[in-house]
């Protein structure tokens, strides 16, 4: 029994020393939000690219497809997690801005990396917080996240702002000041 403790306890240990070692940390550049550990060697989409098109549920278990929005709307991408401190100091400016540009053509999306099995909790986050954006559930398939890894998320909070066309105009892993983000929004919606 005392064999497998240990063998449990070097596990973890092994692998916090892994991780630690294959992240750096990102912050803003006001200083003002927490550091978030990003993960080294993942390629963040820039601005310029195409936007991977995906199909998955929202909170409601309705259909939510990039595809149906384009050429209609503007769409901000905003992957976060339940457990993430830096996501949901992001969620006031996220929200503040969903009801200030709602009816000027764009649309946001909030991408959840917990999964349905986190749903409950998510959904009285959504209530308690007074989310006004869709919430959508990325989703595994193999090892890889149907959303987030074609995006080349290595760490949330991360936005992605794609025009009506379909390409990226803005990318940011981290913390994102309002009117930087309003910028970028205003570019976008046009």
């Amino acid at each position: 029994m005392r064999s497998r403790y240990l063998a449990s306890t070097l596990t973890i240990a092994v692998t916090l020393a892994l991780l630690a070692a294959g992240t750096s940390a990102q912050e803003s550049k006001g200083g003002s939000y927490t550091k978030i550990p990003t993960v080294k060697g993942i390629d963040t989409l820039k601005a310029g690219a195409p936007a991977p098109d995906f199909t998955v549920k929202d909170l409601d278990g309705k259909e939510f497809r990039l595809k149906d929005r384009l050429g209609k709307d503007a769409v901000l991408l905003f992957f976060w997690s339940f457990f993430c401190g830096p996501c949901r100091e992001e969620m006031p400016l996220v929200n503040e801005m969903t009801r200030q540009y709602a009816e000027k053509g764009i649309q946001v999306v909030g991408v959840n990396l917990d999964g349905m099995e986190m749903k409950k909790a998510v959904d009285k986050f959504v209530v308690s917080e007074k989310i006004a954006f869709r919430i959508v559930f990325d989703e595994l398939e193999g090892d890889s996240f149907r959303v987030a890894d074609p995006y080349g998320v290595a760490g949330t909070p991360a936005l992605f702002i794609i025009d009506k066309k379909g390409i990226i105009s803005y990318s940011v892993v981290g913390a994102v000041t309002a009117q930087a983000l309003r910028t970028e929004i205003e570019k976008a919606a046009k």
